[in-house]
């Protein structure tokens, strides 16, 4: 019975009895509550995907990314229960595509975050840009220019369909033409046992594809993050993540090809692709209870807020120069003197109307959410600009309609929007009608220097984002023909007027209240300099 102990090394895959020992019936036991307590998780992820902090990540694509580490994390835990049964040739696949796979959609999970933060700028800048689009040139000059266009998202999405493409190729041809996986046929490569199968050089390219997601695309991302600091702990959670998927393939080179009697003895009960395990449990970890946090946070949160709202004034008597000196001896007392009143609706409202850049930088880096606020600023300066007029001429209306159209289709329709605000699909619909005849066009016109100053005839019922005429003053234009005035009037509809958003921006409002407003002003009561006693 002695000369049996060869049998339960993990490595040796020779079609011997499964391990079912201590050792083997503890990875099996391992695998089933460990899959038992990740599908809770999902399970509640998925019930709080309601929430902003969740909408933000793509549910989809953490659920594929999550899905796909745990079954390889599955099938490492079960090599040694099954010994034999687990052969060489089926972890080659294991390993040339569905771990790069995995890798590439976990990637893809914290390249959103770049994504966002990036959005965000160009939403802080110019709200228009994110709506702009340019026509693909099938040249290589247009294929280099589009490439660059994409956001980092997209751009690990393309890498990974590439990729996989690329890599299965070589995959097929090593795996077919290799004695290695196959002795009965095959065109190079020695037959071998089954440790010397795991050691190949076949082994190379998926190596190499590891390396690229893990020590590369991981470390690009973390470079170009490195500014991002979000209430969401989103940037976080991707640098914990990738930095915990950095050392699994460099451990699982060093125990695949060493030759040390204390890695082999290691090996007798740890196979080496088991150096992923650590890696994979914080990357799908990271990728689930961060959100959850946040997403049972924002909860108490909201219900706080509401009561805070209907007893705070912006008239509070309380002096700030007190509670500062009462927060020394109870940080709760300064967030209920100084927080209420600053974060009632009343402080809100003002702040829309004379100071909401600040709140737009803010939202942008550190909540992502600074189209609300965009928008509350477009609406405020489209009711000023056009609720002033005592009288409305035909090109007034016309110029007032298509302002109020670029507004609808680049911060409020979901289809042409690039970050388009969250309203109710009553309000969403009436606005959709009021808009249903008008074209929106995302291309840059081919001379956008020469771009009209008001719409031609060609282009009437046509709205552009490469033409800024939400800056343009009101047209004085009265001498309107009877043929423009007729196309007018079949154009804007006799129901718009500069009260066309006000129900969304109620909406908006609200949300912006409930939300990024408390944590706006409490981010500002933390900058403020405490004043010496």
């Amino acid at each position: 019975m002695v000369e049996m102990a060869p049998v339960l090394v993990p490595r040796i895959l020779d079609g011997g009895a499964p391990n079912l020992d201590g050792v083997g019936i503890s990875y099996v036991v391992i695998a089933i509550i460990y899959t038992l307590a990740l599908s809770a998780e999902l399970y509640l992820l998925w019930r709080h995907r309601s929430a902003f902090c969740v909408q933000i990540r793509n549910i989809k694509v953490v659920f594929a990314a999550v899905s796909m580490l745990h079954v390889y994390l599955v099938l490492v835990l079960l090599v040694y229960p099954q010994n034999g049964a687990f052969p060489c040739s089926a972890e080659f696949w294991v390993m040339s595509v569905f771990l790069p796979s995995g890798m590439a959609f976990f990637q893809a999970c914290n390249a959103r975050v770049l994504k966002a933060y990036e959005s965000q700028r160009r939403l802080q800048k110019n709200f228009l840009e994110g709506a702009r689009k340019k026509k693909l040139s099938f040249t290589p000059r247009g294929f280099w220019e589009a490439w660059l266009d994409l956001d980092a998202a997209a751009k690990v999405y393309v890498g990974t369909v590439v990729g996989l493409i690329i890599s299965f190729i070589p995959t097929i041809i090593l795996f077919f033409g290799s004695r290695r996986f196959h002795a009965s046929y095959g065109m190079f490569g020695p037959i071998v046992g089954a440790i010397q199968c795991r050691r190949g050089a076949e082994w190379v390219p998926s190596i190499l594809i590891q390396l690229f997601w893990s020590c590369m695309v991981g470390p690009w991302i973390l470079w170009k993050i490195r500014k991002v600091n979000d209430v969401h702990y989103w940037a976080w959670q991707t640098r914990l993540a990738i930095v915990a998927g950095l050392p699994g393939t460099p451990l699982w080179m060093a125990f695949t090809y060493s030759k040390m009697s204390g890695m082999d003895a290691i090996n007798k009960y740890f196979p080496p692709a088991g150096w992923f395990i650590p890696s994979l449990l914080v990357c799908q970890q990271v990728l689930i209870l961060i959100p959850l946090r946040d997403a049972f946070k924002s909860r108490p949160r909201e219900s706080a807020e509401s009561e805070a709202s209907d007893t705070a004034t912006l008239t509070s008597t309380t002096s700030h120069s007190s509670s500062i000196f009462e927060a020394k001896k109870s940080p709760q007392i300064i967030l209920n003197k100084e927080l209420k009143p600053k974060a009632s609706m009343q402080a809100l409202e003002f702040s829309i109307e004379h100071s909401i850049e600040s709140l737009i930088s803010w939202a942008a880096s550190r909540e992502f959410t600074a189209e609300n606020a965009i928008f509350l600023r477009e609406v405020r300066n489209f009711k000023k600009k056009w609720g002033a007029l005592r009288i409305v001429t035909t090109s007034q209306r016309r110029q007032m309609f298509t302002e109020a159209s670029l507004i609808f289709f680049t911060l409020i329709n979901p289809f042409t929007a690039e970050t388009p605000i969250n309203i109710e699909y009553k309000i969403f619909r009436k606005l959709q009608q009021t808009f249903a005849d008008v074209e929106f066009d995302p291309y840059m016109p081919k001379s956008p220097g020469t771009a009209p100053t008001s719409p031609t005839r060609e282009r009437e019922n046509v709205v552009c984002p490469w033409e800024d005429v939400l800056h343009r003053p009101a047209s004085i234009d009265s001498n309107a023909s009877s043929s423009s005035t007729a196309s007018t009037r079949s154009i804007v509809p006799s129901q718009f007027t500069e009260e066309i958003f006000d129900a969304a921006f109620e909406s908006i409002k609200y949300l912006v209240f409930t939300n990024t407003w408390p944590r706006y002003v409490e981010a500002e009561l933390a900058k403020s300099p405490s004043p010496s006693p």
